[in-house]
This record gives C-alpha cells, structure tokens and sequence, in this order.
C-alpha cells in the first residue's frame, strides 16, 4: 500500500497540469448534476409535500353549484375507490389588475378568477415580503385585501399595493393585493384559473353581490361559458381509500372512476387528478433539467475522453520507467491499482468540488423557479439521487481507467533498457512531397497521418462541442425571432381584440377604424371549452380560421365540422392515427364523432388540447354559433401599432366596444418572454462553458503530444525551424483535426437536433420544433470553433520555447 501511495502521488506530481484539467471538468460536471437533480427533485417533492400540507385531494374538481350538489357529492363518495370528499364553496368574479398608481397592468385582460374565504377549502402558505420564506404565523388578508398566487409577479406583473378590480354584474369591487401565497394546486403559471384569498367578511359581501347579480343575468351554462358572469362555484376535493392505495390506484385511475361511476362526473368539464396539476406545475423544471442533464453528460464525456487520452499518452510517455518498475518486481495489477487511484482521486476531488459547489448555490436558484411553479421548495435534505449518480459516474471512471490500463500488460522491461525506445515507422497517405510552399501545413497534415490514435479524442471532443453549440445556436435562434416563441411553442397572437359591449355595435365599422391604423392581415373569432375525457378535463379550441394552427407533426388544420387537429399527447394516450374516427362528448353528455385529420404539436394543454372549427367548439359546449359573444380577433400588419388601434376604438366607439385584449393566449406574453429568455440565456450560458471547455481540452491534449514529440521538436529546432514556426505547425494540425470533428458534429445536429429538441418538448405536446440552422451561420460556426481550436493550440503551445537543442547532445 505504501508503494502505490508512492507512486500515486510521484505521477500526480509529474502530470500535476492534466489532472488539474480533470478536476476542474469533473467540478464543472457535478456543479451541473447536482444542481439539476437537486431543482428536479426537491421542487417535485415541494409539489408533493404542498398538496399534502395543503390538504389537496388526489382528484381535484369544480363545477356550478347547481351541477356538484350534495347528491353529485354523494355519489363520488360512494364509490369503492374513495376515502374521503371535501367540499368548499367558491366565487367565480371577472377580474382586471391595476397598478398601484392607477395605471392598467397587462392591457388589462379581464380574466375568470376563484376567491375563497381565507380558512376554508384548501391551505394556503403565505410567502414573506421577500419571497424567500414563508410567514411563520400568517394573518388572514385584512377586509378589502386579497391574497394571490405567487406566479402573478409574473404574469401579468401584479405587486403588493396593486389592486384587483371585479366586476359584479353591474357593480364593481377594488380589492388590494397584500401579500402572495403558495397555491400547489392552482398557482402554477401554466393553469388558466387561479384562486385567490380573502377574508371571511369580504368573502360574505361579496357572496351576497354574485348572489343578487346571478339572480339579475343567470347562471352560465357551464364554467367554461364566455362572458363577464359572477357565480358560485362548488370545489371537490377527493381521496384515495387506504385499501384502493394500496392497491397501487393512481390518481388518474381514480378520475376515470368517477366519471365511469357517477352521473355528475360523466358530464363535468373540470376535474383533474394531482398528477395532471403537478404536471403543469412542473413543466419547465422538467425541461430544464433535461437540458443541463444533457450539458452535465456532455461535459463529463468531454471529461472521460481527456482522460483516456492522458492515460494513453501517460504509458507511452513513461514507457520506459513503467518498464523499470515491472523489471524490478512492480505487477502490471498493481501499475493499474496506481493509475486508477491517480485519476479516480482527481475525478473524486472534482465532484466532491462540485457537489460542494452546487449545494451553495441551489438555495438561491428556489425562489426564481417558485414564480414558476407557484411553490417555495428548501434544499434542506440530503439528495441522495445526486450523490448516486456521482458514485455511478465515478466508477465509471474507475473501469474506463482499469480498462485503458490494459496497456500495461505489453510493456516489456527489455524495451525499458532500450531507454523506452520501440521502433518506429513512419507511414503517412500524405504522398506529396515536402517542399517550401505551404510547409508547416504539409507538416502538420503529415504528423497527424503517421500518429492518427494520438488525435481520435481531439475529433471526439471537437464532434461534441461543435454539435452542441450549433444545437444551442439553433433553439436560440428559433427563439430569438420577434414572436417566434409563440409559433415555437405552437400558440397565436392577437395584436387586437373588439368584443361587443352594446348589441349595436358595427363590426364592420370596428374593421374600418383598426385599417385606419394599420392593414389587418387576418380576423377571427376563437372560443374553447372543457371535454371529459376518462375522467381528465381535456382543452378543445375552436377557431374560425383554422389556418392559424401551423404547429402540426402530422395531418393538417381541421377544414370541417366533423374534423379535429389533436393533441400529440392526447392522440398517443388514447391511440389515434390520422383518419380515425374520435367520439368527443359535449357538454350534454351526447358524444359526437369527429375524424382525427391531423395532430397538434403545441404545448396547449400540455399537449392534450385540440383544435377544432369554432361552430364545432360553440356545439361542443352548447352554445349557438350565430349568438356566441366571443370577441373578434385582428392580427395587424404592423403589430407594433396595436396600442394606436386599441386607442381608436375606444375613441371611436366609447363604451360600446371592449378592446381589452382577451385571445385565448393575451395573457402569456409575460410568461412566454421569461421562458424565452430563460431558455435563450442558459444556452448561451452554455455555449460559453463549451469554448472554454475548448482551451481546457486542447491545453490537456497538447501536453501530453508536446511531451511525447519532445525529441522530435528538438530535431526541427536543430534543423533550423523557430518556435513561431512550431507553434504555427502545431496549431495548424489541431485545426485540421477540429475541423473534421466540427464538421461531422455540425452535421449531426443539423440532421438530428431538431429531432432531439423535439422528444424534450414532446413531454409537452411540442412534437415538431424546428431548428433555425441557416446553412451559412453553421458553417461560420463551425469554421469558428475550429478557429478556436486553433487559437487554443498556439496558446498552449508555448511550451516549444523551453526545448533545448542540448537535449538531443544528451540522448
């Protein structure tokens, strides 16, 4: 044991700059590892753990209270499957946001919002002042204060001392937000509905004004109805039976039973397990993780090639003392015991680094990612997930180690007293000969012909670099256009909307005042409703000019009544194909056939919406097409003139028109913005690791190549040539090798990296993404980094200043 401690650290001391290199790229690995898996893991666990404190059912439901009363309840609660039902009553009021200087928040969209008297119905955890904690002691919000969803910061930018106005019926309310709590259920930015909480007082007054407006303009048809409605609502939450767990009963299995087993909830359009929520919830931390996971793997197989290159390197180098060391007794099993410790000590020290690293800074990351998901998670316990894959990827190490130390086994203590020397052979396809003309690149060309193994893993490292900077190019390209997001992630925007606010309203007028301003490239009216879908309330969009819809992985936009675009998700969940026949019940529990003309590739509803034409969608919910209040939607050609237009039509018509924006995405702007630059800034992040990962890699390399052609550098010195010279040749072959690696990787990505992109955003319905590879940006890319190599191998070759002609004397 002393000897191999020994001659651990006599190698650690000799080759002391490539095992820096590999610490430093296993810190970086376990920094990117550990920082991933502790997000994943500790925010879905915070999900999980908030729905429990929460007191959140394993199926969550709301319907009218004229739908869910005691006898729908009833029925839920007898089924085998259920343990417990709570109920709570609720108020739906429309809601508009305001700035605490007066000002309009968002455009103000007016948006269906839950209130709930605080102490009722599920828990909420109220966020400090900072959002960095939870109040230990929570007051309930004072009468005329409401309490909402951290995610608002967000979307739409609502702060403490903004207010809320409602509108009820013919009366509004100003509440003001003081404070911002944790909803697990329906605070995530992803769910249309929120809830907000008030105090009970405020709760009862304005009970008592939905009460005297539902009386006034009646009920909706259904919750999803358009129109500026106040109700009550009845919010069900229900449990899982001790005995059905233990059956292994998902919460899913337990919304198809309700709507297999109870009348209610075979015709309800809002009902969703807790998976389907904390789904939503976690949606970009999903595929967030999965983006720094493949980063982390990228640069620990960038780690694993540098390392097998500096073991190769290592034997050939000090072919001679390994050689000794077997003459003088030292077994081959013990030569490699030395390797392994060597370089699993530095990959050790590396992670423990990182790990260290990645739990520092985990805690601050939290909060960000809680105006996302709408819950606070802490990074108190012990991520054993991450510290099993670091052991996993150690050993890997250790056997990549064991196994290139094969090489031992052919060194021959005869060769050692030869001073290391084998014989050499010299075969080079480069056939031309040498001459002035271009010298030091016909050098260059012939050192890596006659020693092709010395420079596989730079062609590796240069494959995986150039691949992935090229794919980062490309999502930050599709990204990076004006209002790219929103093809991307398959939505459309609305620059204008004009809803009727008086039943004279002209709205061929109201086109004629929007062209004044700016030409309409295109106008339609949308409207969506909630289909039960075994037991799953499932989006269904309705448009009257379908062309709007251009993410598709397969088919075409629906033309017809009878047609629908679906869901990707949807289609591979229930097994649809295109031509198939879709039975899709209304919201009269009468199933209508629809015939799947195409599939969707859209992150609406997670990838479960579908688009159908808008009678079809007006149908669906029971309502009459030619009567339907859904406002009109413009798409202007100048979309940066619709503030102007919006300004003309409440001149022009006053209060007849509501120009408010309300398209089915108006209020995601803000949210798709934070993806985007999320998204867009770890990419390039990223990309900036990668090029120094480039210096790093060929500094290593070129070390090891500058030690094992010592001899050789000292005979060109001897014959004439300068260091520039040298250093010339050698950064000439690292760009030629670059060059090829860059070239293939570039061409990998091109070729897959939009299929890969798209199995990430598959997980959400986003199918079909198309990478902005612009022939000529990937080849300066890639004439770029390979530039880089070269760049790196002039500067790590200074080296060549420091041989001696005297040493070739004393060979």
């Amino acid at each position: 044991m002393a000897l191999m401690r020994t001659l651990a650290v006599a190698g650690i001391k000799r080759s002391k700059g490539s095992f820096l290199g590999i610490f430093f790229l296993m810190a970086l690995t376990a920094a990117a590892l550990t920082f991933t898996i502790c997000m994943y893991v500790d925010l879905n666990a915070r999900e999980a753990d908030a729905l429990a404190e929460a007191g959140a059912g394993d199926v969550y439901a709301y319907d009218l209270a004229s739908s869910l009363t005691d006898e729908a309840v009833a029925s839920v609660q007898a089924l085998d499957e259920v343990g417990e039902v709570r109920t709570s009553s609720v108020l739906v009021v429309p809601t508009s946001f305001h700035g605490e200087d007066g000002r309009d928040i968002d455009k103000n969209p007016s948006s269906a919002v839950q209130y709930q008297a605080w102490g009722t119905g599920i828990s909420c955890r109220l966020f400090t002042p900072d959002g960095t904690g939870f109040a230990d002691d929570p007051e309930p919000p004072a009468p005329g204060e409401v309490y909402v969803p951290l995610t608002l910061k967000v979307s739409p930018g609502v702060d403490v001392g903004d207010t809320v106005e409602l509108a009820i019926g013919d009366r509004s309310r100003t509440l003001t937000v003081s404070g911002f709590i944790e909803d697990p259920q329906m605070g995530t930015a992803f769910m249309e509905l929120k809830r907000y909480q008030v105090a009970p007082e405020t709760y009862e007054e304005l009970a008592r004004d939905v009460d005297e407006a539902a009386v006034a303009q009646g009920e909706p048809i259904d919750i999803y109805a358009t129109g500026s409605f106040a109700y009550r609502i009845t919010e069900m939450n229900a449990f899982l039976s001790d005995a059905a767990r233990a059956r292994g009963v998902q919460p899913s299995d337990l919304t198809r039973a309700i709507a297999e087993g109870t009348a209610w909830g075979a015709s309800t359009s809002g009902m969703f397990s807790s998976t389907t929520l904390a789904g939503y919830a976690m949606m970009v931390v999903i595929i967030g993780a999965a983006v720094m996971g493949v980063f982390a793997c990228l640069l620990f197989v960038v780690a694993l090639v540098i390392c097998t290159h500096a073991i190769s390197s290592s034997i050939e180098e000090h072919y001679a003392d390994y050689g000794t060391l077997k003459a003088v007794g030292v077994g081959r099993r013990t030569l490699a015991a030395v390797l392994v410790v060597e370089y699993g000590g530095a990959s050790l020290a590396g992670f423990a680094v990182g790990f260290a690293l990645a739990m520092a800074t985990a805690p601050a990351a939290l909060p960000f990612f809680a105006q996302l998901t709408g819950v606070l998670a802490d990074n108190d316990s012990v991520p054993v997930a991450a510290l099993c894959v670091l052991g996993a990827l150690l050993a890997l190490v250790a056997a990549v180690v064991a196994h290139r130390a094969r090489k031992l086994a052919a060194i021959s203590p005869l060769v050692a007293l030869r001073g290391g020397a084998a014989d050499h052979s010299f075969a080079s396809r480069a056939t031309r000969p040498v001459t002035g003309s271009r010298l030091s690149l016909q050098l260059a060309l012939r050192a890596v012909v006659s020693a092709k193994r010395r420079y596989v893993g730079l062609v590796l490292c240069a494959f995986l670099l150039c691949a992935f900077v090229v794919l980062v190019y490309g999502i930050c390209g599709t990204l990076n256009k004006p209002d790219a997001a929103y093809g991307t992630f398959g939505m459309w925007k609305s620059d204008v909307t004009a809803a009727a606010a008086s039943p004279d309203l002209d709205f061929d007028e109201v086109e004629r005042t929007i062209a004044d301003v700016s030409p309409i490239e295109r106008s339609w009216q949308e409207s969506f409703t909630m289909v039960n879908l075994g037991g799953e309330s499932r989006s269904f969009v309705g448009l009257t000019d379908t062309s709007l819809v251009t993410g598709m992985s397969e088919g075409r936009a629906p033309l017809y009544d009878n047609e629908v675009l679906v869901g990707s998700n949807l289609a591979s969940l229930v097994g649809l194909e295109l031509g198939d026949e879709f039975m899709v019940p209304g919201n009269d529990g009468v199933e209508r056939p629809f015939i799947v003309c195409g599939k969707l590739s859209s992150m609406l509803n997670a990838g479960y919406g579908c688009v159908v034409t808008f009678d079809s969608v007006c149908e669906l919910a029971g309502i009459d097409p030619d009567a339907s209040s859904a406002p009109h939607q413009y798409a202007l050609a100048d979309p940066g003139k619709a503030d102007e237009a919006r300004a003309a039509l409440e001149r022009r018509f006053g209060g007849d028109v509501d120009a408010r924006p309300s398209g089915l995405f108006s209020d995601t702007g803000d949210m798709v913005a934070l993806i985007q630059s999320l998204f867009v800034t770890m990419a390039y992040v990223m990309a900036l690791v990668a090029v120094a990962l480039v210096f790093l890699a060929v500094s290593l390399i070129i070390g090891r190549l500058f030690s094992a052609e010592r001899h050789d550098l000292g005979v060109y010195r001897a014959l004439g040539f300068t260091c520039r010279a040298l250093r010339v040749q050698f950064a000439l072959r690292f760009f030629c090798v670059a060059l090829l690696g860059c070239a293939l990787g570039a061409a990998a990505a091109m070729l897959g990296g939009g299929w890969l992109v798209s199995q990430l955003f598959g997980l959400f319905g986003l199918t079909s993404f198309a990478l902005d590879a612009n022939p000529f940006a990937v080849g300066g890319l890639t004439l770029g980094l390979a530039a880089v190599f070269l760049a790196a191998a002039y500067v790590s070759s200074r080296k060549v200043k420091r041989v001696d002609v005297r040493e070739l004397v004393a060979e």
